[in-house]
């Protein structure tokens, strides 16, 4: 197992490197480096206090903020196991996750959404509710960031360890805990300093103290932890959004001068549909990469041209596989590009075969970015992994230069009278629609086809089209078995917690 420095002596190092360079912007206020140590510290010393230790769970239940980040670097700093839990979730989502991986301790809010002391009765390992606010009835978060002491010894972090827990947000269905090592938490950022080095990235995606991201997506994803941990590498300074909105989005681009940003494509389509988008200069950015699920390339290249300096690139990455474990360089977007050199990809057929140049197949990869598997699910285990190749339920092609496509999930495919339909082909013809704003295609039961194709769509705002006129547009562009049989209107498709539109509850609305 590769070794680095642990959390504890990164930040160490970060403090007296960068000290009061801005870190963090939450609230349009800065933190330096000299914070993260500080506060970190005493926090990690207060765990300790109260008896935490090695391979002790503790979740953050939290929307995204400046107490996020000090929990991430205080848990990884004492070797405890972090459990990113999706601010999203309901109570029974939250106690069956706690309940799986025997929790200890929970951070959280007071404004969650339920009653935290239902949390204690029915999570038989909870030991600790801590709130960012101060409340009588729980820990307060903040006086054990201010009580202790500032300085944190060395606790013996190794890279094998389990560093982390992440559910993954489960769009065709329930979460599943996806293991990490301390090893892993170091990827991404190290992963993303290498995709700086592809040709036309060189000047812009710097990963260094020069850089300003913005996180828009949910710290709690598998690329949330990408923010601390680039900052305490790199020196990169990030802007804390707690929640995305578009609005606010492009206000903290000028208002904080961000260089670069990755997110998920119903972002982008958000930032793309505001009235007043044009008022805004957005010339400070220099790079945006998407990641997350099949996107529109003809949209990306419309939001590139918002932004004057900028280029747009595509990327994969899952929470199974650490992100971004792929990225495609400017100008071929339609592409994923080529992967980190941390892994090995290849496409397979149904037997377990590598297809042909140019043939869709199941993506599948090994290396060190490959997690270390589902927490406490062996038989599903044994599904994905195969011959040491973890497989990934994408669905991809590889081009004669070696660039791979996403396709679609081998889970979104449609299977009509016996022919696949790939559900993201439907969504990408949509989406080109100038009423259409979002798109999700699904199967739905059939007695004579198996399963025909449905379509729910939510238009532009103030637009109204006859579901005849979609109807017409997709006969032109599609065979006959692809058309969906049913359209429905909504005027916003549900999304998990990272962004993307929630497929499951697509299908429960189908079912209702």
């Amino acid at each position: 197992m590769e070794s680095r420095p642990d959390v504890r002596e990164l930040i160490i190092r970060a403090a007296e490197t960068f000290g009061k360079q801005t870190a963090f912007i939450y609230n349009d206020k800065e933190y330096n480096f000299l914070d993260l140590k500080e506060n970190s510290f005493r926090l990690a010393n207060s765990f300790l206090d109260l008896g935490y230790k090695k391979g002790d769970k503790i979740a953050i239940y939290l929307p995204n903020c400046i107490e996020y980040i000090y929990a991430y670097y205080a848990i990884y700093s004492i070797g405890c196991v972090v459990v990113p839990i999706d601010f999203f979730l309901s109570q029974n989502e939250v106690i069956a996750i706690a309940t799986h991986c025997e929790l200890k301790g929970i951070i959280t809010t007071t404004e969650a959404k339920f009653n935290l002391l239902e949390l204690r009765q029915s999570i038989p390992s909870l030991k600790d509710i801590i709130t960012i606010e101060d409340n009588s009835k729980f820990l307060s978060f903040w006086r054990l960031a201010t009580n202790s002491k500032p300085d944190l010894d060395d606790q013996g972090i190794t890279t094998n360890m389990i560093s982390s827990i992440f559910y993954t947000s489960g769009t065709t269905g329930m979460p599943k805990g996806a293991a990490w090592n301390y090893l892993h938490i170091h990827l991404g950022a190290e992963q993303y300093k290498y995709f700086g080095t592809y040709s036309g990235l060189e000047d812009r995606m710097r990963v260094d103290e020069r850089e300003r991201l913005l996180a828009p997506i949910p710290f709690s994803h598998s690329g949330g932890v990408l923010y601390p941990m680039m900052a305490i590498k790199f020196g990169v300074s990030t802007v804390i959004m707690p929640q995305f909105n578009p609005y606010e989005f492009v206000r903290l681009v000028d208002r904080w001068q961000v260089t670069g940003f990755h997110m998920v494509p119903p972002m982008y389509y958000a930032i793309l549909y505001l009235k007043d988008i044009k008022k805004y200069k957005l010339e400070s950015l220099l790079w945006a990469a998407v990641f997350g699920a099949p996107s529109s390339a003809e949209l990306m290249m419309r939001f590139e041209r918002l932004c004057p300096n900028a280029v747009i690139v595509n990327g994969w990455g899952m929470t199974e596989v650490i992100p971004p474990t792929s990225l495609s360089t400017p100008g071929n977007i339609r592409s994923i590009g080529k992967p980190t050199p941390n892994v090995e990809l290849k496409i397979f057929d149904n037997h377990g075969n590598e297809v042909k140049i140019g043939e869709v197949g199941e993506l599948v990869v090994k290396g060190k970015s490959v997690f270390l598997g589902y927490y406490k699910e062996p038989e599903l285990n044994n599904e994905v992994f195969k011959d040491g190749w973890f497989y990934t339920g994408d669905l991809a092609r590889k081009d004669e230069e070696g660039n791979y496509y996403i396709i679609g999930k081998s889970k979104d495919t449609i299977k009509v009278g016996g022919e696949l339909v790939w559900a993201a082909e439907i969504e990408e013809l949509l989406l080109k629609h100038p009423c259409v704003k979002e798109a999700a295609a699904i199967g739905i039961p059939d007695h004579l086809r198996g399963e025909i194709v449905k379509c729910y769509i939510a238009l532009r705002e103030g637009v109204v089209f006859p579901k005849q006129y979609l109807l017409e547009y997709m006969r032109e562009n599609l065979a006959k078995f692809k058309v969906p049989r049913e359209i429905e209107y909504l005027d916003e498709l549900p999304k998990t917690g990272s962004g993307k539109v929630n497929k499951a509850a697509l299908k429960n609305l189908n079912k209702n």
